[in-house]
């Protein structure tokens, strides 16, 4: 091999690995980035919900089992509570879910806890819409009489 052969094959740059661990490594984090918005947009979203109905129809329960604090001197208010039907009780349910949320919780548990009706209805007519207050006047009608 002659001089010039050889410094040509010295001063040959190294050949660079197509899988080198940068490359890797960056298509690692690109793929776990994916994962954790695809999770992040999809899966939490179904997840606040499901926790969102239990605490909702949880929240039912303990009402329909107070009913009797609840309706404290109306003995209607104690009946429209004890004979409600699954479909009702749903239909409760996902008025309450739709203003669920941790403070709104506690404040509802202590007011069916404590019997008081009249921050129940203050509550409800704050912060239920129009519509949710006629399905609400519509059972109460149904099973009141």
């Amino acid at each position: 091999m002659s001089k010039n052969s050889r410094n040509k094959e010295y001063r040959k740059p190294a050949k660079r690995s197509k899988n080198s661990g940068f490359g890797k490594l960056m298509m690692s984090l690109v793929i776990l980035g994916a994962v954790l918005l695809l999770f992040i947009n999809v899966a939490l979203p179904m997840l606040k919900d499901s926790v969102k109905k239990a605490a909702a129809e949880k929240t039912v329960d303990m009402i329909t089992e107070n009913a009797e604090k609840i309706a404290a001197d109306n003995p209607k208010v104690a009946e429209v509570l004890e004979n409600m039907t699954e479909e009702d009780k749903e239909v409760v349910t996902e008025i309450i879910e739709n203003h669920m949320d941790a403070e709104t919780v506690s404040e509802v548990s202590g007011y069916v806890a404590d019997g008081d009706q009249d921050a129940l209805i203050k509550y409800a007519a704050e912060n239920l819409t129009p519509e949710e207050m006629a399905q609400l006047l519509e059972l109460y009608g149904k099973y009141g009489n």
